[in-house]
């Protein structure tokens, strides 16, 4: 979109205590929706975005939570991009700080889902973590690429999980263990996004594997590159379950 006017439109408050919420929105959970529908005098304020092709963008808001200037900047960025946005479609938002799709960022990336066009883009990293396997801490370390597609990403990894014991003699040895791994990215609106992997154990050592062992983790995104694994490793051609916790890096 080569030009963006935006209008500022004040409400005033009124005293209706019921109002039917807008067509065309997020699909908003049904408490939300009870908040706007019982609660119409918090959205006092209003801002539209009127697109060349005369498709309207309305924004409803409270002052003393969303400044409008803020909310004036990144909608212009992200309407810049809603090039798939039909002509005279008018699209609703509600914001309120205290449910999760209706924040400043849900909306913007519900734009760009819903409006922008998406290019395929790879993440790769070298993830590095910490893990409590079988009553023992494993370290581990590997190589990982991902296709971030429009909500999620698929790729896949290798990684190493260490063990170690010690030599009669003195001294430790190091086993390593290396895993192939599929993953899985879920990207949704909320703040944290989560990975699911699941692994084949390509060689075994040490005390802990045996036989044929996979594994399936769940990770959560805790900030920024920081995760929360957990997961289940089934070992011994999938006689024994073992828990693991554990922290990861990327």
């Amino acid at each position: 979109m080569k030009k963006l006017l935006t209008l500022v439109l004040l409400c005033t408050t009124t005293q209706i205590t019921h109002a039917q919420i807008k067509s065309n929105t997020p699909n908003y959970i049904n408490a939300f929706k009870r908040f706007v529908e019982y609660n119409p005098q918090y959205f006092s304020d209003t801002l539209e975005f009127i697109l060349p092709n005369a498709a309207t963008v309305m924004v409803y808001f409270n002052p003393q939570d969303f400044q409008s200037d803020v909310i004036e900047s990144k909608m212009s960025e992200s309407l810049k991009h809603a090039v798939k946005i039909s002509d005279n479609e008018v699209r609703n938002y509600y914001l309120n700080p205290n449910f999760w799709e209706s924040q400043l960022d849900y909306v913007t990336n519900d734009i760009n889902q819903k409006y922008a066009v998406h290019k395929v883009g790879y993440t790769l990293g070298i993830p590095v973590g910490l893990d409590f396997v079988g009553g023992r801490l494993a370290p581990e370390m590997g190589l990982r690429i991902v296709a971030g597609l429009k909500k999620f990403g698929v790729g896949a990894s290798i990684t190493n999980t260490n063990f170690f014991t010690e030599k009669p003699e003195g001294g430790v040895i190091v086993h390593h263990n290396p895993f192939i791994n599929a993953e899985f990215d879920i990207n949704p609106y909320k703040r944290a996004k989560s990975t699911i992997q699941a692994g084949y154990l390509l060689k075994s050592a040490g005390p802990i594997f045996s036989d044929n062992t996979f594994r399936i983790a769940y990770r959560s995104h805790v900030r920024g590159n920081i995760q929360l694994n957990a997961g289940l490793i089934f070992t011994e051609n999938a006689k024994t379950i073992i828990p693991t916790v554990g922290i990861r890096f990327f």
